[in-house]
């Protein structure tokens, strides 16, 4: 019999106080009992803190629950915040309104694991539930292929998650790996995106159901601030591909990649693609928004900047020290809820407008000061251009040294 080692469950909410007690149940009841539970309560004005209180005294688990209260956030800073208190070898995400599948789902993901060391994370497939907890259907999860032509694909894919973000993770690889490209960078925990390169994890997709996933008319893409926030992620992953790959006829084959989806024959779809740097951008950039937007995109001022930027990209300079006051804030991928409040309502720092005009005409390097090389790292991209800009010293500072 293997050993119980510890499974960390992180999980965020937000005024889901109808819903969490039978999400907790779900927990309780698992055959495997070696958990630990880290709620992060992102600001809930409901009363989902005395709801938690209650079920933990009634249930006399109160030493394997953990409650966090912080400011209203959102999602990736509560697991952000949550992650100092993992103790186990292993960590999933479970939201307040979703389930696990049944009472053996953690001993059959983590005897999995324990099994096959060498797998960093396992994915599953959804079981679709409704408001009432009703089963509607099933998400079935794409068979996970660890070849350089699915990364190919995740770009043609309009930067969207081929996959699922609901895994079984080893914990060294979830503070690292998942930590960057999810929890910081709002972008497909899978799929490693470093300077030089994309990889992916070694992630195994298992034949059964991981959990009970609720879909309803309040969920994330249903709503204004919700779809900007989703484009943001897959602007960020497609542009940060398009430096590796370059898809010719991308439109078409897009079309084809569909086609492959609709009759369920992922697994023997190859795009054709080549391991060099993407030329028609603009053309790429634009066909993901459209695709969202339609030419409702225009009203909101990054994604017409974003446009403008490949449309018009040219040799030109600007000085980041003329455009940041000091003290505006430089926005991360886990910011995107943020940023997209105040796009939409007309306040975003100085800086962001300034960005956006600067876009608007096309450029290639920034001067700055070495101070604030990273500043302008995270700046160009949070703002999908990086790495198409150059970073270089500001020529005052040459001059110095």
């Amino acid at each position: 019999m293997l050993k119980m080692v510890k499974l960390s469950i992180l999980m965020p909410t937000y005024n889901d106080a109808s819903s969490i007690c039978e999400t907790l149940n779900s927990i309780i009841k698992q055959t495997y009992s070696n958990w630990e539970l880290i709620i992060i309560d992102d600001g809930s004005t409901d009363n989902t803190k005395e709801v938690i209180e209650e079920f933990v005294t009634k249930n006399k688990v109160s030493k394997k629950v953990k409650y966090i209260y912080q400011e209203n956030q959102d999602q990736l800073k509560a697991l952000i915040n949550g992650m100092q208190y993992i103790k186990g070898k292993y960590v999933y995400i479970l939201h307040s309104d979703d389930l696990f599948y049944d009472k053996d789902t953690v001993s059959n993901a983590i005897n999995y694991l324990e099994e096959n060391s060498q797998v960093d994370a396992i994915i599953g497939d959804l079981t679709i539930i409704d408001e009432n907890s009703n089963i509607t259907g099933v998400q079935k999860t794409l068979d996970y292929i660890n070849k350089d032509s699915t990364i190919a694909t995740q770009l043609l894919w309009l930067g969207r998650n081929l996959y699922i973000d609901f895994s079984f993770c080893k914990t060294e690889v979830f503070k690292k790996e998942v930590y960057n490209n999810y929890l910081l960078w709002n972008r497909s925990f899978w799929l490693n995106i470093t300077e030089n390169k994309a990889n992916m994890l070694n992630v195994k997709k298992l034949n059964f159901c991981f959990s009970r996933y609720r879909i309803h008319s309040n969920n994330y893409a249903n709503n204004e601030l919700g779809k900007l926030c989703l484009i943001n992620g897959e602007l960020r992953t497609a542009t940060r591909l398009m430096r590796f790959y370059n898809i010719p006829l991308y439109k078409i084959q897009y079309i084809i990649f569909r086609i492959f989806i609709n009759l369920k024959l992922f697994k023997y779809y190859k795009p054709i693609y080549q391991n060099k740097e993407t030329k028609n951008k603009k053309e790429i950039v634009e066909f993901i928004i459209n695709k969202r937007y339609q030419d409702n995109y225009k009203k909101y001022e990054f994604l017409s900047s974003l446009i403008n930027f490949y449309k018009n990209y040219t040799h030109r300079t600007i000085n980041f020290e003329h455009i940041y006051n000091g003290k505006d804030k430089i926005y991360l991928g886990n910011d995107l809820r943020i940023f997209n409040r105040q796009m939409i309502d007309k306040k975003l720092p100085d800086l962001y407008y300034k960005m956006f005009k600067e876009m608007d005409k096309g450029f290639d390097e920034i001067e700055v000061s070495e101070k604030n090389k990273q500043k302008v790292k995270e700046l160009l991209e949070f703002l999908c251009i990086y790495p198409y800009v150059k970073i270089r010293s500001s020529k005052n500072e040459k001059k110095d040294s």
